[in-house]
């Protein structure tokens, strides 16, 4: 037991001088897009054309409607992910 002592304390030692871990860098958030109250609605009314053409199961028209709201608003976090699930639904055909 007392030769394993040194061993603990050096071991101890040698990893309180280490320096820390890299933290990955944080992830890089989108700036915030303001959107005049014409584009909120805008984008509104095709995040619904585009829920609806979803459930029809038009995956081509849900697409095109979320490409024209991700072109006004590219943080537009629901646009982002139907278009996810579309990406899915169309791989798993």
């Amino acid at each position: 037991m007392k030769k394993l002592v040194p061993f603990v304390f050096l071991f101890a030692c040698a990893a309180a001088c280490l320096p820390p871990a890299k933290a990955p860098p944080p992830a890089r958030k989108e700036a915030a897009v303001r959107l005049t109250p014409e584009q909120a609605k805008k984008v509104e009314q095709l995040y619904y054309k585009a829920v609806g053409a979803y459930s029809r199961n038009d995956m081509a028209a849900a697409d095109a409607h979320l490409k024209e709201i991700l072109a006004i608003n590219p943080a537009h976090k629901p646009s982002l992910e139907l278009r996810e699930k579309i990406r899915l639904a169309v791989k798993a055909n």
